[in-house]
């Protein structure tokens, strides 16, 4: 073998390997943005999806000097908001392994639990600074009669 087809064999295996990473990292980049987004299309899922210029709109409300306060400090750094909510068992065992991964995934920290009459709240976060949430995630698991809901903040929000 030449050096000129070594070269070749050798840059065939580079672009394999480079394709190869490629496919087992594109899942990865965009597991966050769509870690819920499954649900998008289920009819028994009610879906909200707030972005930027709707959580932007939200400052410009006509309200008392400290709820404008209240809502500026909490909406300055807030990039979107989701929330994913259903009453049928089969989707809210599918949320709740949803949320199970997210959160082994993410490193979040639970912040608040609380269980009351079967129902269960969690509070989780990602949290870079001592002062800055990056994400927050509500988990609501409403128990056999009620609904599951699921609320995640992104964005930098200032405590």
């Amino acid at each position: 073998m030449n050096h000129q087809e070594k070269q070749s064999l050798k840059s065939k295996k580079m672009k394999k390997l480079i394709v190869t990473l490629i496919v087992m990292l594109v899942p990865v980049l965009f597991y966050a943005q769509g870690a819920f987004d499954k649900f998008n299309d289920i009819d028994d899922v009610a879906v909200i999806v707030v972005d930027k210029s709707m959580v932007d709109l939200a400052k410009e409300m006509k309200v008392g000097k400290s709820e404008q306060d209240m809502v500026t400090k909490f909406t300055e750094g807030l990039d979107n908001l989701k929330v994913y909510s259903t009453e049928v068992k089969k989707y809210k065992k599918q949320l709740k392994a949803a949320v199970k991964d997210y959160l082994r995934d993410n490193n979040m920290k639970t912040l608040i639990s609380v269980k009351d009459d079967g129902e269960e709240v969690k509070v989780y976060a990602k949290q870079t600074s001592s002062d800055t949430l990056d994400e927050v995630l509500v988990f609501v698991d409403g128990g056999d009669g009620d609904e599951t809901l699921v609320v995640t903040f992104t964005g930098k929000v200032k405590l």
